[in-house]
């Protein structure tokens, strides 16, 4: 089984225009009663707009005017404005590069407004408020001001037009620090990435969807709904909440884990697809020497996804962009190669591959235990586990799988290969180019989610991280590899699915950075992308790579 990568999903169709006649260009006549009407209608919309505009800044206003009462305390404006949210039932939204989080401030509130008490903690007359329903976005005036007026080269103004773009990062709210592969989008609309595992992301969401919220979710916390327009350009950091489910909410009982898995797989005709559809998916794959990056290559694809029913053969990839950034000198002589690529990920489609650990038929291989109900993606989910049993010494897995309470939909997976039996899967994985080389697997982590669509559940983002060492006989020193393959779904279409003709598709089989590519300046275009780890854009901030596209 391979590597893998997530994002979610982009609608194009169904955007509806709204063209604003105006009222000067009306005249009445009696014999135009139509006229007549469609004028009264649109004084109507226009009344009830600006009757709407008045109730949202009024909203605006008594939130910020809302007395509150705190008991004098001196902690960090981390926690002040924690209190102050409980207190005045809101949230917060800011960057804490901008927002001193972590400075010591006096709290103190006796029946006072909510811009009052602010004001008095943050004391930078630079940083205002804007208030959209109860949250609250703390960001710098100067700041605001001055990217309205600074050219942007890198982002063409036609798309800078179609687009609003939205950075940030996802902490956990308890202790702060970063949550990896959170999921941000718009959940109506399929939009979204994830977080990369430094909590980062970066999200292009067309202006049409203003209005909109974006959704933020990740296993074992409260989801949260922000508004769009509250993230416009701006970089901001969002804390999740742990979500603990009571034990109220658990009937206590035996529950079979082996009956679960089972009943997950029988459920695949109901949660997945039965019929094929296109999936347009961005998939990246790195390599590391000693902690330098040696390769990184990117690419849009899109995905002809036939039915669970159907082998992960009978799915065609079709490469719509890409590029490839090497960063290798001489001593850089590659001596190992991973039998990996796109099939890989397209093996990391559980429902569709079914793995050893979701196969019951005898023998079996595993052992099951239910683990725990949890909150996965704002869904209650069985989390089961699983390990190969004793008396086996091939290299099997071990992990957790997630199965939706209600509907028994198989929503994700964290697994691993036994690390006690890695040196036998080396022949599998491992295509060696030296006989002097001696390579020694050290760990391979895989992680695979699921996400609904229409009532049925799509492959949303999957990842595999391969940690290994090489030296080379009658050498003591080893060099570390690490090497990942990541895919995230970014858009689906159901409508007018067929096959790729034979001249379109790409081989799956095919290690995709040996690819060869010609230069295509205009690169991503709307495509999201996943951001890199921190450590990789600071690496390839310093490579000019060639920016490449196969038709």
């Amino acid at each position: 089984m391979g590597l893998l990568y997530y994002l979610k999903i982009k609608r194009t169709q169904g955007r509806i225009n709204l063209h604003i006649l105006s009222v000067a260009t009306f005249r009445y006549c009696p014999k135009c009663l139509n006229t007549r009407r469609v004028f009264d209608t649109l004084t109507f919309c226009c009344i009830s707009f600006l009757l709407f505009f008045v109730s949202a800044v009024s909203a605006q206003e008594s939130l910020l005017q809302k007395t509150i009462s705190i008991p004098k305390q001196h902690t960090t404006l981390y926690n002040a404005l924690n209190l102050i949210s409980d207190k005045a039932g809101c949230l917060f939204i800011y960057d804490s590069q901008i927002v001193e989080s972590d400075k010591r401030v006096k709290l103190f509130a006796e029946n006072e407004p909510l811009k009052a008490v602010l004001d008095n903690i943050i004391e930078n007359p630079e940083i205002t408020y804007k208030v959209i329903g109860q949250h609250i976005l703390l960001y710098r005036t100067k700041d605001e001001k001055s990217s309205a007026i600074e050219p942007q080269p890198s982002i063409p103004a036609q798309d800078s037009i179609k687009n609003i773009t939205i950075k940030g990062h996802i902490y956990d709210n308890e202790n702060k620090t970063s949550i990896p592969y959170a999921t941000i989008g718009i959940l109506e609309e399929n939009i979204g990435t994830v977080t990369n595992a430094d909590g980062y992301f970066a999200l292009k969401v067309p202006a049409s969807y203003s209005g909109s919220s974006l959704v933020v979710s990740h296993m074992g916390y409260m989801s949260q709904r922000i508004p769009i327009q509250l993230l416009n350009e701006q970089q901001v950091d969002i804390f999740l909440e742990r979500r603990i489910i009571s034990i109220q909410e658990v009937i206590i009982r035996y529950i079979d884990p082996n009956s679960i898995v089972e009943k997950a797989v029988e459920q695949r005709k109901v949660n997945n697809n039965r019929n094929p559809v296109y999936m347009t998916s961005f998939y990246r794959e790195g390599v590391q020497k000693n902690k330098r990056y040696i390769s990184y290559s990117e690419a849009v694809f899109k995905v002809f996804k036939s039915s669970y029913a159907l082998s992960e053969h009978s799915d065609q990839v079709k490469l719509l962009k890409s590029r490839k950034i090497q960063n290798t000198n001489p001593k850089d002589t590659v001596y190992v190669k991973l039998k990996a690529g796109v099939l890989s990920a397209l093996q990391l489609d559980i429902a569709k591959c079914i793995p050893g650990f979701l196969d019951l038929t005898p023998p079996e291989n595993y052992t099951y235990t239910y683990s725990d109900l949890i909150s996965y993606n704002a869904k209650d989910a069985y989390a089961i586990t699983f390990v190969q049993k004793t008396d086996i010494v091939d290299p099997l897995y071990s992990g957790t799988m997630y199965i939706d309470k209600e509907s028994f939909a198989i929503l994700g997976a964290d697994f691993e290969i036994n690390p006690a039996y890695l040196d036998k899967a080396a022949d599998d994985l491992v295509l060696k180019k030296s006989r002097r080389l001696i390579v020694k697997l050290e760990r391979i982590n895989y992680s695979v989610s699921y996400a609904p669509f229409n009532g049925k559940y799509y492959l949303n983002h999957a990842r595999c991280d391969i940690q290994l060492k090489t030296r080379l006989r009658r050498h003591i020193s080893y060099d570390n590899f690490n090497t990942f393959l990541e895919l995230a779904t970014c858009h689906i279409d159901t409508a007018n699915v067929v096959k790729f003709s034979r001249d379109e598709i790409m081989k799956p089989n095919v290690v995709f950075s040996d690819a060869k590519y010609s230069n295509d300046d205009s690169f991503w275009g709307e495509y999201n992308s996943i951001a890199p780890e921190e450590k990789l854009s600071e690496m390839l901030s310093k490579i000019i790579g060639k920016i490449e596209e196969i038709e």
